[in-house]
């Protein structure tokens, strides 16, 4: 099938085909961080994939990351969860939601201790 936009970019792996020949070779369909930790955990097993990007480069972005506890176990596999847990920060203000004109929409308050 193909593909109106063709990807910008690809990034193949660099595992060999699988011996059984059983196993899919994996397209991941953005490289935004889920589908660089995905590549990452699929290398990690010697699953080969590709990852395809849209965007012809990579661009900073400012954001704010919030991680709840179902990640830390992907993150413990890749290496990264100690690393992370350094430059932490617990959210000790709560939570606030806004709509796309930044009406508050509702709003959660923290019970860590500041």
């Amino acid at each position: 099938m193909a593909l109106d936009n063709e990807p910008s970019i690809k990034y193949p792996s660099q595992a060999p085909p699988l011996s059984d020949g059983k196993n899919p070779h994996v397209m991941i369909v953005g490289a935004g961080l889920a589908g660089l930790l995905l590549g990452i955990l699929l290398d990690k097993a010697g699953i080969p994939y590709e990852i395809y990007e849209r965007a012809k480069e990579v661009k900073p972005l400012g954001a704010v990351m919030s991680l709840n506890a179902g990640v830390f176990p992907a993150l413990e596999q890749l290496g990264l969860y100690d690393e992370l847990m350094k430059l932490s920060l617990p959210a000790t203000g709560g939570l606030a939601i806004y709509n796309g004109d930044l009406t508050r929409v509702t709003s959660l308050k923290s019970n860590v201790a500041q």
